[in-house]
């Protein structure tokens, strides 16, 4: 099994948005998928999910998580939520990938930064990115200056911003709009190839 903790001690980076995100595109292709949550201050949002929720707010339920997908298959995408480095750090040295969301400001990229030095095999993940072209523009040197002191930890397709992705942290999904799930399909494709599967 393939265990991604999406991690990063700043807040409403996106977190637990892309952890949703990439277990809707898994179980849109057929994957077998389960979503973690750890953050102890977040609820448990299970109804209306194509994939299991698996509540590992208390640290030893999650260390049976993880023990048990060494021999499972599928994915185990970890929700790593709130500002914890010391279990951050744990997570990224258990994790087969370890992915930081990054959205497109200069605190965020700071605070990145700073993951990056602390967690050196994570990967940058720009989300909820621009899409209009004139503000792409604006915000390319961020990424520039990124991969400039990071190079080759940057995944360099961000994830798009799409006005509807907060319906995956609603109490209930019901049915994801139809650009939520070409979304989370290209996104988990990217996963996909990031790690050669």
């Amino acid at each position: 099994m393939k265990l991604i903790a999406v991690l990063g001690t700043k807040g409403g980076a996106g977190k637990t948005s892309l952890a949703h995100l990439l277990c809707l595109g898994a179980s849109l292709r057929n994957h077998p998928v389960a979503y973690v949550l750890t953050d102890p201050s977040r609820q448990l949002r299970a109804e209306g999910r194509p994939y299991p929720t698996l509540d590992a707010r208390r640290p030893e339920t999650l260390a049976g998580l993880v023990d048990a997908a060494k021999t499972g298959d599928g994915w185990m995408i970890i929700d790593g939520g709130g500002n914890r480095p010391a279990f951050d750090h744990e997570l990224h040295d258990l994790a087969d990938l370890a992915i930081l969301p990054m959205r497109a400001s200069a605190e965020d990229m700071d605070t990145v930064a700073t993951d990056m030095r602390a967690l050196p095999k994570a990967l940058v993940w720009p989300y909820a990115w621009p899409t209009n072209v004139f503000a792409k523009k604006s915000v390319e040197p961020f990424l520039q200056a990124m991969e400039g002191t990071f190079p080759g930890r940057i995944l360099l397709n961000p994830v798009p911003f799409v006005q509807s992705s907060h319906e995956l942290l609603l109490p209930v999904l019901e049915s994801p709009s139809t650009t939520v799930r070409n979304v989370a399909r290209a996104v988990f494709y990217e996963l996909q190839e990031k790690l050669g599967e």
